[in-house]
C-alpha cells in the first residue's frame, strides 16, 4: 500500500514539475511584457535606413500622417539654419502602416541618437496583429507586475525572474508588416481596441524614457481626425433593426435641416445605445447644425473611438499623448485640436485622413518655433 502511495506522490510531483517546466520554458525573458517580438528580418530591413537616420539632428518618426512633412523638411532646415551655424539635418523616417511598436523598435536600433525626435503617428495601431484578445487578462496582469517598482527592480537584476513572475501569453513574431484581417465579432472588437489603447500607452511611455535616457528631446504631435467622416463600422451590439430605423429617421431630419428635432432624437438614442458610433456621429451632426460646436466635437470624437474598422486614429490615442505630455512635461503640438477648432468650416481635409496643405504649413510653422527653442538650448 505504502509503495503505491509513494509511486502516486512521485508521479504527482513529476507531473507538477513537468507542467511548471513547460510553463517556464514557454515564456520569454522580458523586461517590458509586450506579447510580440521582432525577428532578424525586421532588423535586417533597417540596415539601409539606419545611416541616414543616425546622421540626422532632427528625426521625424511615425506613420502615414507624418509623410506630408517631407514636403517641408528642406525649407524647415534652411529656416532653422538662419539662427545657427549650419542648417540641421532633418530626416523623415516615418512609414505607412507603422504602429508605435515599430517606431519604438527602430529607435532602439539606432547607435547614434538625434538631438530631437518628432513623433506624428497613431493612425495605424491595429494595422498588424501584435496580440491576442484571449490574452487580455494575462497582458493586463503582466503590466500591473511591470508597474510594481519592487518587482521590476528584481526583474532588472535577475532577468530570468520575468519567466517566473509574468503570466504566460502568446507571442507574435514580427518581420515585414502584414495587414491584419480582423474577423472578430462586434463585442470583441471593442475589447481589442481597449487592449490596443493599453499597449499604446506603455509603448509611448517607453519611447519617452528612451529619448530621455539618450539625452534627446521629444516632440509629440496629436493625430488630426476628420470628424465629419461617418464611422465605417459600429462595435456596439445595440445595432438592431429598431436602432437602425431611428438612425435613418434622424438622418432624414438632418437632410431636411430640422436640426432641433434631430438633436433631441439623437441625444436620446445616444444615451440608449452607448458605444454605438453611428448614434454619436448623428448627435455630432445635429449639434453642429445647431451651432453647438463644443458638443459636436465631443460627440464626433466618441464616434471615432467606437468606430471598429480601425482605418484611422481616434480620440483615445490623442488623449493618451496629451496626458503623458502633461505628466512628463513634454513638448506637444495639438494638431488635432488645431483642426477640430475649425470644425464646420469648408476645405479642412483633402480626403478622409489628411488635412489640406495649408494646415500642414501651419503645423510646420509651430514646429519650427518648437525646434528653434530646443536647438538654442543644445548649442
Amino acid at each position: 500500500m505504502m509503495k503505491k502511495i509513494f509511486i502516486a506522490l512521485a508521479l504527482l510531483v513529476m507531473g507538477a514539475g513537468g507542467f511548471a517546466w513547460y510553463t517556464y520554458a514557454g515564456k520569454k525573458t522580458l523586461l517590458v511584457p509586450y506579447p510580440y517580438f521582432f525577428n532578424a528580418n525586421a532588423s535586417k530591413a533597417l540596415e539601409t535606413e539606419l545611416p541616414a537616420a543616425e546622421k540626422a539632428r532632427i528625426l521625424i518618426v511615425g506613420d502615414r500622417m507624418a509623410a506630408p512633412l517631407s514636403n517641408y523638411t528642406k525649407e524647415l532646415s534652411e529656416e532653422l539654419g538662419k539662427n545657427f551655424k549650419s542648417p540641421p539635418v532633418i530626416y523623415n523616417w516615418s512609414k505607412p502602416h507603422e504602429g508605435l511598436h515599430r517606431t519604438l523598435f527602430k529607435l532602439k536600433s539606432l547607435k547614434k541618437f538625434p538631438s530631437i525626435i518628432v513623433y506624428l503617428g497613431a493612425s495605424s495601431e491595429l494595422y498588424e496583429k501584435t496580440f491576442s484578445i484571449n490574452d487580455f487578462r494575462a497582458v493586463s496582469k503582466n503590466f500591473e507586475i511591470y508597474d510594481d517598482e519592487k518587482i521590476i527592480s528584481l526583474i532588472i537584476t535577475f532577468p530570468w525572474l520575468s519567466k517566473v513572475l509574468y503570466k504566460k501569453m502568446n507571442y507574435f513574431e514580427l518581420g515585414a508588416i502584414k495587414e491584419y484581417k480582423n474577423g472578430l465579432p462586434a463585442n470583441l472588437k471593442m475589447k481589442e481596441k481597449e487592449m490596443s489603447f493599453m499597449m499604446f500607452q506603455y509603448e509611448l511611455r517607453e519611447m519617452i524614457d528612451l529619448v530621455k535616457d539618450k539625452k534627446s528631446s521629444l516632440v509629440l504631435i496629436t493625430t488630426p481626425l476628420n470628424l465629419e467622416i461617418p464611422p465605417k463600422e459600429t462595435c456596439s451590439t445595440s445595432t438592431g433593426t429598431s436602432v437602425v430605423e431611428v438612425q435613418q429617421e434622424i438622418d432624414f431630419s438632418l437632410q431636411q435641416g430640422n436640426f432641433k428635432k434631430a438633436f433631441t432624437e439623437a441625444k436620446e438614442l445616444a444615451n440608449e445605445t452607448p458605444g454605438n458610433a453611428q448614434s454619436y456621429f448623428l448627435l455630432g451632426k445635429a449639434s453642429m447644425g445647431l451651432g453647438d460646436l463644443a458638443n459636436a466635437r465631443e460627440a464626433f470624437q466618441k464616434a471615432t473611438v467606437f468606430d471598429c474598422s480601425n482605418w484611422r486614429g481616434n480620440a483615445v490615442y490623442n488623449s493618451i499623448m496629451r496626458a503623458e505630455a502633461k505628466k512628463r512635461q513634454l513638448s506637444l503640438i495639438d494638431f488635432d485640436q488645431m483642426m477640430s477648432s475649425s470644425l464646420s468650416k469648408d476645405g479642412l481635409f483633402s480626403d478622409e485622413l489628411f488635412p489640406q496643405n495649408l494646415f500642414y504649413q501651419n503645423l510646420v510653422s509651430e514646429l519650427k518655433e518648437t525646434l528653434k527653442n530646443f536647438l538654442s538650448g543644445n548649442d
